[in-house]
């Protein structure tokens, strides 16, 4: 190499090398900008959480793409676990917090964006692993579970509770549970660990989060995303004398080295059945696929909204017996008179506290108040007494709701049992939480 061509390339080295620092500089100041525009975007979004009704998922949607998938990562973690995720990310938390705050002070608890910006910062690494404290849950929440269920249950419900919830898919009978696991997995599209679930017959179970609404088996209509256990109460409605056996008289991890149910028996008969808070319509779609296809689903619900969002699920599935009707809130006595013992089964998949599904909505815990807690008893004692009218004689009524309160399970049975003498009690009790949501169903026979 000439003498020339040295100095050259040594002129060259150090310009980029006079260049390096400020590229560095720059990069970190983008960083720092965009952890800033983070936490800003953070902050507005929890201030509106409290300021309002508004839901988590709603409140997400609002902001951009970017924002979006980053908050919609980290903020579940801060509501399901504030007191541990604070200690593992070294943030100090007064005593108490945040739950002895009112909903005006949470708009503007410190804590919360110091975790987020923490979270953030952490993001590559992964989010830090944390174990369930007592104090992730609001006092009143653990006393309740430990003056019903006794204090071993409680904290095997705290350290269910404070976990991320597992993501499961119903496959559609048609399908097959073997065709469509070896079809998501041959894929490879999923960076998870997918296998079978290990009691729900048409259950696959993934072990994290995945996008698998842009899976072309998704497309064409194989699967539903639907929690185990509410696979399951689809099930009970149907055949609650073979699906009853798993169902526990308190709440808790379902049963381990149960017999797994393979398949699912042929309808002899076309049915009618009625699920009577349908909402989006997952037990609608799974009760209408287990019928494959016969007889008639009718859902109900207040929502035309959720109620057309379950018609566009029902069209990609290519499922033509389900019906949808919107009745009034408070007046469904008017839409059952006409229809007055027609149905076979009626399930009321009632509202309720949500205790059972904390993992997924953990904004519940922190807006709940006891307003909420005194008035769904009296709501569900009102609905199943109501659309238990729709029950033919010999048919079957199915209560269900996904929470584990006394008030809101045991205490319904008994006194919807005292009230209508017509109708006798046959299987029920608990599933869950653990593997699934936490579920509470019972089946009734009205007498012919």
């Amino acid at each position: 190499m000439s003498a020339n061509a040295v100095k050259i390339r040594s002129k060259m080295n150090i310009r980029i090398n006079k260049k390096e620092p400020k590229v560095k500089a720059r990069s970190i100041s983008q960083a720092k900008n965009k952890r800033e525009a983070m936490v800003l975007s953070f902050e507005k979004l929890w201030s509106s959480l409290w300021a309002s009704s508004v839901h988590l998922d709603s409140a997400l949607s609002k902001l951009p793409p970017q924002s979006k998938s980053v908050l919609a990562q980290l903020i579940p973690s801060i509501l399901m676990s504030p007191a541990s995720q604070a200690e593992a990310l070294g943030v100090g938390v007064p005593h108490g917090e945040p739950w002895s705050l009112t909903p005006e002070s949470l708009g503007g608890w410190r804590p919360a964006p110091l975790m987020l910006e923490r979270l953030y910062e952490l993001m590559t690494q992964g989010t830090p692993q944390v174990d369930p404290m007592m104090e992730d849950f609001p006092p009143h929440m653990v006393d309740e579970w430990e003056a019903t269920w006794g204090r071993e249950t409680a904290l095997a419900l705290i350290d269910t509770l404070g976990r991320p919830a597992p993501l499961s898919l119903r496959v559609n009978r048609s399908f097959g549970v073997d065709a469509v696991l070896k079809g998501l997995k041959s894929d490879g599209q999923l960076p998870v660990r997918i296998e079978p679930s290990t009691f729900a017959p048409l259950g696959i179970r993934l072990s994290g989060y995945a996008p698998v609404l842009k899976s072309e088996w998704y497309q064409k209509g194989a699967f539903e995303i639907q929690d185990e256990g509410s696979q399951w109460m689809a099930l009970f409605a149907l055949w609650p004398e073979r699906f009853g056996f798993l169902l526990s008289e308190h709440p808790g991890q379902v049963r381990r080295g149960i017999p797994l149910i393979d398949s699912l028996p042929k309808m002899k008969s076309a049915l009618t059945v009625v699920d009577a808070c349908a909402g989006a319509g997952g037990k609608s779609l799974a009760i209408a696929d287990a019928l494959e296809g016969r007889g008639k689903v009718f859902a109900y619900d207040t929502s035309l909204k959720k109620l057309q969002a379950l018609r566009r699920r029902a069209a990609r599935t290519q499922l033509r017996n389900i019906q949808t009707s919107v009745v009034s809130d408070g007046a469904e006595e008017v839409h059952v008179g006409r229809f007055k013992g027609s149905a076979d089964i009626v399930l009321v998949d009632a509202p309720c506290s949500g205790w059972g599904v904390l993992r997924r909505n953990p904004d519940i815990k922190w807006r709940q108040g006891a307003d909420v807690l005194e008035r769904m008893p009296r709501l569900q004692a009102r609905l199943l007494s109501v659309y238990s009218g729709l029950v033919a004689p010999g048919g079957r009524l199915v209560f269900g709701v996904c929470t584990f309160r006394a008030a809101e399970t045991r205490d319904i049975v008994r006194g919807f049992l005292a009230e209508h003498p017509e109708f006798t009690s046959n299987e029920g009790g608990f599933l869950g939480p653990g593997p699934c949501d936490g579920f509470f169903m019972q089946s009734f026979s009205r007498r012919s």
